[in-house]
């Protein structure tokens, strides 16, 4: 889901797949350019050797986060906060409406950025964006 490899607007929505079909065939042709061979190989590496359960039980779990969570249901989060997402990211339409609503739900929230060209992986697909919006945010904090 980086924006490198996102198919065509005319394509066929990657995050389902047809009954009868298989996810692999939903798979960009080539790995992301922030994805190297070297680290591609590690994480391979690593789900060949633990298996793909931890990465599947954080959805598992999403019915559970809504019991555990029931009590603050509506409660605003006044923490200071910082939201940065990528406009090609499905998450951020999606979920538009809850980013549109950041300004109630979030009181604290100093600034919000989404990402022009940039996917799912925001922190991969721009390092250098990402750190100076953390590290400028991080000094408004400890001034």
């Amino acid at each position: 889901m980086s924006a490198d490899t996102m198919p065509a607007p005319d394509a066929p929505d990657p995050h389902f797949v047809a009954r009868g079909g298989r996810l692999r065939d939903r798979f960009p042709a080539a790995s992301p350019a922030w994805l190297g061979h070297e680290d591609l190989d590690v994480y391979a590496g690593e789900f060949e050797r633990t298996g793909l359960t931890g990465a599947l039980n954080r959805y598992r779990c999403m019915d559970r986060d809504w019991e555990d969570l029931a009590a603050h249901h509506g409660a605003p989060l006044s923490r200071p906060a910082l939201f940065i997402g990528g406009a090609l990211d499905a998450s951020t339409t999606w979920m538009a409406d809850a980013v549109a609503a950041h300004p109630t739900t979030l009181p604290g929230l100093w600034a919000s950025h989404l990402l022009d060209g940039c996917g799912h992986w925001v922190q991969q697909e721009r390092p250098d964006e990402v750190n100076r919006l953390l590290t400028d945010w991080l000094a408004t904090l400890t001034g």
